[in-house]
């Protein structure tokens, strides 16, 4: 009988072996524990990338980026005014702070947003 140069080399005694065999050393140190802070922050960076594992991986390895995304959870955890990320450089355009933006009609919130993007040059 002859098989394939390129065929996997596993048994059923193998493949169970590594089904219940013991984690090892680097399984084990991946498992880390954030503060709430930090998980804040991992959440948010997540909802904006819409969990991309490649931009996560990214996030992970970049201080730079935990910084900056730690202290936007800062000012949302501080604040208590929940405004989504991508209204924010548009109330920021106005010159609206958070609670200022959350405060307006939603009317006058839309027509902002219309007047922003005729601005950028991104209107109908």
């Amino acid at each position: 009988m002859t098989t394939n140069t390129h065929a996997a080399p596993w048994t059923l005694t193998r493949y169970i072996a590594d089904l219940f065999s013991p984690p090892t050393k680097r399984d084990k140190d991946f498992a880390v524990i954030m503060s709430g802070r930090e998980s804040a922050a991992r959440a948010l960076f997540s909802e904006q990338v819409n969990g991309s594992k490649l931009d996560m991986l990214e996030y992970d390895n970049s201080p730079l980026l935990r910084g900056g995304w730690l202290a936007e959870a800062d000012r949302r955890i501080a604040g208590g005014v929940k405004v989504e990320l991508s209204e924010l450089l548009i109330l920021r355009h106005w010159g609206y702070t958070p609670a200022e933006w959350v405060a307006l009609p939603n009317e006058v919130r839309a027509a902002k947003r219309d007047g922003y993007y005729e601005a950028k040059g991104l209107g109908a």
